[in-house]
C-alpha cells in the first residue's frame, strides 16, 4: 500500500470512527441511523468492522500482514524481595523489583491493589514473551 493510500485509509478511518461513535450517542439502532443520515447500511458495518479490527490490532499489539516482524530486547532477570513488616505500624507488604517498589498495607483499597495487579500482569506477560 503506499503512503497516499495510506493517508486516504486513515482519513477515512477516522472519519468512519466520528459517525460510528455518533450512531452511539444517538440512541439509534445503526440502521435507523443510516437512514436518517443517509449513509450506506453495508458500508456502515464496513467500516465499524475495519475500526475494530484495527482497535484489537492496537490493544493487542498484533503486527499488520504488511509491517515488518517486531524486534525483541534481551531482559536480565530481576531479584524480587518481599518484606512484611509487624511491629506497632498497621500490617505491610513492601515488594520490591529493581528500583520499583510496591507497598500495601490494610488502608489500600482493594479496587487500587486489583488494578495495579492487573497492570503488573499484563506487564510481565508481554515480556515473557521476549524471554
Amino acid at each position: 500500500m503506499t503512503q497516499i493510500q495510506q493517508l486516504k485509509q486513515q482519513h477515512s478511518l477516522a472519519s468512519w470512527k466520528q459517525t460510528i461513535l455518533a450512531q452511539q450517542n444517538s440512541g439509534l439502532t445503526a440502521s435507523e441511523y443510516c437512514r436518517q443520515q443517509n449513509i450506506k447500511y453495508n458500508a456502515f458495518y464496513y467500516w465499524q468492522r475495519k475500526i475494530r479490527e484495527d482497535f484489537a490490532t492496537s490493544a493487542l499489539q498484533i503486527p499488520k500482514k504488511d509491517a515488518p516482524a517486531p524486534e525483541f530486547a534481551t531482559l536480565a532477570t530481576a531479584t524480587v524481595t518481599a518484606t512484611v513488616q509487624t511491629a506497632t505500624l498497621p500490617s505491610m507488604l513492601k515488594l520490591s523489583c529493581g528500583p520499583v517498589s510496591l507497598e500495601v498495607n490494610e488502608k489500600t483499597s482493594r479496587d487500587l491493589l486489583a488494578r495495579t495487579l492487573a497492570y503488573i500482569k499484563d506487564v510481565f506477560s508481554v515480556y515473557s514473551v521476549c524471554t
